[in-house]
């Protein structure tokens, strides 16, 4: 008689969502950004594994930065500070696989998430 014993493992993803602002959104928004596609930039996107987020017209004082990987696990988590109404950080996730990350900023309130790819 031969037993056999099966492991299933089971994980569980959390997406990222993105945020759509609304009217009221925009009259509470800490990061005072008409557009978030006007104001938010990441490049060069695709990347190599380098890459620079920019952030103009910013208001709040301190922004959360986090990069996820696709499924979701948080790979770098910084909160950063403004100068002259304008944030710019330069990440570099050569050490991680290719592959597309999401990066979340989040300040006061206000939420956006991009994708990035690094080839």
């Amino acid at each position: 008689m031969t037993f056999m014993s099966v492991l299933v493992a089971h994980a569980q993803a959390r997406i990222p969502v993105q945020v759509q602002v609304t009217q009221q959104a925009e009259k509470e928004n800490p990061l005072n950004l008409q557009s978030a596609d006007e104001n938010i930039s990441i490049y060069p996107n695709p990347s190599n594994g380098v890459f620079t987020i920019s952030v103009t017209n910013l208001e709040a004082h301190r922004v959360d930065l986090r990069i996820m990987n696709v499924i979701g696990n948080e790979i770098l988590h910084e909160t950063l500070t403004r100068t002259d109404g304008q944030l710019s950080k330069t990440i570099d996730l050569n050490r991680y696989a290719k592959g597309l990350y999401y990066v979340k900023l989040e300040a006061d309130g206000y939420s956006t998430v991009r994708r990035v790819v690094v080839k």
